[in-house]
């Protein structure tokens, strides 16, 4: 792929790590992949200006990887039109001001762990926590709609390039949300911290408690004894 159609989608802190993969074989099959099934009619998600958005948090600045399986394969229908429901940071649902059941049981289980059940601010616009520093990833950048996780094997090699070639070099926390995001678990360096959780769709989907674990207290305990930093998972009502 030529490169100067992409690197506007990153932050420049980015360019020099993601270029050596846009340019790459490997990249023109997933490009070319996503064209065809465009031209088919299929509908993809999130839209093609949103798919790179969690590079928007620069690199340098990254303190914590929240890593899940794909985008919300859904639209959501209205007087307007039909609007995407995934905008590009995982588990976001900003385009519809509306919050989805899985980013509900996030923000109710960080409740119970960091707040001791206090209400907080459930904002469908995650993007509060990448400016501090959290890269909301997911596995798969894109899916079809209607086919939740399709394109996983698409984006493969594109998400085991950023892990051992980006995130096992800054040596920050990873959080794996779900089954299939652990699978990427295997790329990551020796003694890099790295949590498995299940995803909390799986909690909605069940209509049960997503159970964090403690894991977000640990993260930032390890930030704060390595960096005096530590992440506001929870906004004020």
């Amino acid at each position: 792929m030529d490169w100067s159609k992409f690197e506007h989608h990153f932050h420049e802190s980015w360019h020099a790590k993601v270029k050596p993969f846009i340019e790459s074989e490997e990249c023109d099959g997933i490009y070319e992949h996503l064209k065809k099934r465009s031209r088919k009619g299929h509908s993809i998600a999130p839209s093609s200006s949103d798919t790179f958005k969690c590079f928007n948090t620069p690199l340098d600045e990254m303190k914590v990887v929240l890593m899940g399986m794909a985008p919300y394969h859904t639209m959501i229908k209205t007087i307007n039109g039909n609007i995407i429901v995934a905008d590009g940071l995982l588990m976001g649902c900003s385009n519809t001001r509306r919050l989805q059941p899985s980013l509900e049981k996030f923000y109710e289980a960080l409740e119970r762990e960091l707040w001791g059940g206090k209400r907080s601010l459930q904002n469908p616009d995650v993007s509060y926590l990448s400016k501090q520093g959290v890269f909301m990833f997911n596995a798969s950048l894109t899916t079809e709609i209607n086919k939740a996780g399709s394109h996983l094997e698409l984006w493969h090699p594109f998400t085991k390039f950023i892990i051992e070639n980006v995130i096992n070099y800054t040596g920050i926390p990873v959080v794996f949300l779900g089954a299939d995001a652990a699978k990427f678990q295997k790329y990551m360096a020796p003694f890099q911290w790295s949590f498995v959780l299940k995803h909390p769709a799986s909690a909605a989907y069940r209509e049960t408690d997503w159970e964090t674990e403690g894991v977000f207290t640990k993260v930032n305990k390890i930030l704060k004894d390595n960096n005096n930093f530590e992440i506001q998972w929870l906004q004020e009502l």
